[in-house]
């Protein structure tokens, strides 16, 4: 093996296997300029493509063109495995050629082999042109070594990324290195941030959803990736297992929730904000989901303030309530940084939401759920296209109405159950019909349904209990047939469907008996049961303790088997935090909620069931009922047979000043009502703001 081959080889192990790729993912990309700086940097006066094509068997026609190094990898094998295979600068300059693959010089951007060719300064035709393509299958099997060498050392030189299809076996090996530059795996890690994937994706998200989501987020938008990416993501060809879905695949799933920042040391956190629309769409707010293993953290705007960021209920962050989003945030973004955190909202004109289930309030996500309520944000930009497009969807009338931001407007009660219109409108496209649609499924699942009841038993895989006629719809996962359809198996009989992925079965449809039924493909299932109704004992295992019930309950719980009648309960491990909640008495007659900005919500004490009422012993009832406080609310104004009275639900330096609007008429009752009854000065507060609003009124 020639000098500068080996020098080669030697620079190429350090740059792209060496010890700072440990644990990380690892991309072998050399294009022109990579090489230039390279041979600069190490000295080497012998160009890539030379130093390879010194080491070609040109003279002995029947031995292979690359058996040289061949015998080099053999001996490389024998002797032990020790560092990178010694084919990195072959592999390296199939690279080069992928990069070079563009509709140039008479050739299409798909040709391989010519640029393959052309990098060794031979012709494309003739004896050599063919002997070079034909040895590129020996090319392929070093790959499958360099890739197979990567997961063997269990990423101690870095995790393979390593990915073909089947159009493209051989060539797909360089060409999958090619697509991903040094910047493009910032931008990408970026990316996984912001469309909220699990460090090493641990909730499998699909490479094809990754696919459709990477296109939404560069729609409209540049994200600075590179052209060879980008042009690999215009094609629609992306039906099975191509090649940018098993690198986006392999990516993410070696992605550790880190930045990809060399420059400190790979270890920042990365997460992606979300947009709250919150009091019916009068307040808009930022939210973070909370690290696992970061409770409490600080981040900073660019040479700006402060926040100090804890953990709450819902495993959301708290400390981002001051930072009110604005329409500059919404058009151009906003950035937060910490040394272990950073927060990124990526600017979108048409931005989807859907309810959060412990927050109880609309917040951003990344796909829409047919069947589900949605809300959707949009730039007055966008307003029309986005108008038009959920009125296409047929149903219920979409309520517009304006929002506490400039120039953008919001649209309530956005639902698709009408199939037909829905994919209508998803075929018909247009800049923001993205935003419509629906996850794609790798596995088959449940979702709506008349639910009696949730499944308890940790692991027994049941999805849930469904009142009988009021069944889950079923979501397919996307078939990859020629003829389109799913075969389905419902309690173990098979039958196809040729359904619209996007869109949910109804099982409701189908008769069903009373008990458990299996539904899903072959490779995923799931399991939930139908019931006429609630009976004395819930299906059985949802509950162990409760109180024993003979007639009457028994003021002590204990432990309850599934045939004996009792009310039963679940058990809430402690890491669950509860809402908070105030507790008041049941002689109150009228409790309203006030928080700064003008809205009042009003308190009801729920009735007794008459079931309770008649097995509960004389006694046993609360004299008080619960009160659960969503976040923002900072008073309490509640009335008795003899006064009105007020109570803070916070201390009082952290109740912000009251900032309601002058129609907030409801608000001003409320706390005109108690205006007396606290002479606390940030009470006194609120009066003199509800005053004015009632002044007004009367003028």
């Amino acid at each position: 093996m020639e000098a500068a081959y080996r020098q080669w080889h030697e620079v190429l192990s350090a740059e792209f296997f060496g010890a700072d790729h440990a644990l990380r993912s690892t991309i072998l990309y050399v294009d022109d300029e990579i090489e230039r700086q390279l041979a600069e940097f190490y000295g080497i006066e012998t160009g890539l493509a030379q130093a390879v094509a010194d080491e070609l068997n040109w003279r002995d026609p029947e031995e292979a063109l690359f058996s040289r190094i061949q015998r080099e990898c053999e001996h490389w094998v024998n002797g032990g495995i020790e560092g990178p295979p010694p084919s990195l600068p072959v592999l390296a300059l199939s690279v080069l050629a992928a990069t070079r693959m563009a509709s140039s010089d008479g050739m299409l951007r798909t040709n391989f082999y010519g640029r393959w060719i052309q990098v060794f300064g031979e012709q494309l035709s003739g004896y050599r042109a063919n002997k070079l393509e034909k040895a590129f299958e020996d090319v392929a099997e070093m790959w499958e070594q360099l890739d197979n060498w990567l997961q063997d050392t269990g990423g101690l030189f870095g995790t393979s990324t390593v990915s073909t299809d089947e159009a493209r076996w051989k060539v797909g090996y360089p060409i999958s290195q090619a697509l991903v530059r040094g910047w493009d795996r910032q931008v990408l890690t970026r990316f996984f941030a912001t469309t909220r994937l699990r460090p090493r994706n641990g909730t499998a998200v699909s490479g094809r959803e990754l696919l459709r989501r990477l296109r939404v987020w560069t729609a409209g938008r540049e994200r600075h990736l590179s052209p060879r990416l980008m042009e690999e993501l215009a094609n629609p060809a992306d039906t099975g297992e191509t090649l940018i879905t098993a690198l986006l695949k392999r990516l993410a799933d070696d992605w550790d929730g880190t930045l990809h920042e060399p420059e400190h040391g790979h270890r920042r956190r990365a997460l992606g904000l979300r947009l709250m629309v919150a009091d019916r769409g009068r307040r808009l707010a930022w939210l973070a989901e909370a690290v696992e293993a970061m409770p409490e953290t600080e981040v900073r705007l660019p040479g700006g303030r402060a926040f100090q960021l804890h953990k709450e209920y819902g495993d959301v962050y708290g400390g981002l309530e001051s930072l009110r989003p604005s329409p500059h945030q919404l058009a151009d973004g906003v950035r937060l940084e910490g040394e272990a955190l950073v927060l990124e909202w990526v600017p979108q004109e048409v931005v989807l939401l859907r309810l959060h289930p412990y927050l109880g309030e609309w917040v951003s996500t990344e796909y829409f759920e047919p069947g589900e309520h949605h809300w959707i944000l949009a730039s007055d930009h966008a307003a029309g296209e986005v108008r038009s497009m959920v009125n296409a969807l047929g149903g219920r009338t979409v309520r517009e109405t304006a929002v506490p931001v400039v120039g953008w407007k919001l649209f309530k009660g956005v639902r698709a159950v009408n199939g037909t219109a829905f994919t209508g409108t998803l075929d018909r496209g247009g800049a923001h019909a993205h935003v419509l649609e629906p996850q794609i499924r790798q596995h088959a699942e449940l979702s709506g349904g008349l639910r009696i009841a949730p499944e308890y038993r940790a692991g027994a895989g049941v999805a849930g209990h469904f009142l009988r006629g009021g069944g889950p719809d079923l979501l397919l996962p996307a078939s990859e047939s020629p003829d389109g359809c799913v075969e389905v198996v419902l309690d173990g009989r098979t039958e196809k469907l040729r359904a619209d992925p996007r869109i949910p079965f109804p099982l409701c449809l189908v008769p069903l008996d009373e008990g458990e039924h299996r539904v899903g493909t072959a490779q995923s299932n799931r399991v939930f049961t139908l019931h006429d109704g609630l009976h004395d004992g819930l299906p059985p295992g949802t509950g162990k303790f409760g109180f024993d019930c003979s007639g009457t309950a028994q003021r002590e719980p204990s432990e309850v088997g599934n045939s004996r009648a009792a009310i039963r309960g679940a058990y809430a491990p402690e890491s669950i935090k509860l809402s908070r909640t105030e507790i008041v008495r049941s002689g109150v007659l009228d409790a309203v909620l006030i928080d700064p900005h003008g809205s009042a919500r009003r308190v009801k004490q729920q009735s007794v069931p008459a079931w309770m009422e008649s097995r509960l012993p004389d006694g046993a009832r609360s004299p008080c009922f619960e009160v659960e406080v969503p976040e923002g609310y900072v008073w309490l104004v509640y009335r008795t047979a003899a006064r009105w009275s007020v109570r803070a639900l916070a201390a009082a330096e952290d109740i912000p000043n009251p900032m309601p609007s002058l129609d907030d008429y409801a608000w001003a009752h409320a706390v005109l009502s108690a205006a007396g009854r606290s002479q606390a000065p940030v009470w006194l507060g609120y009066v003199e703001a509800a005053e004015a609003i009632a002044g007004r009124r009367e003028t």
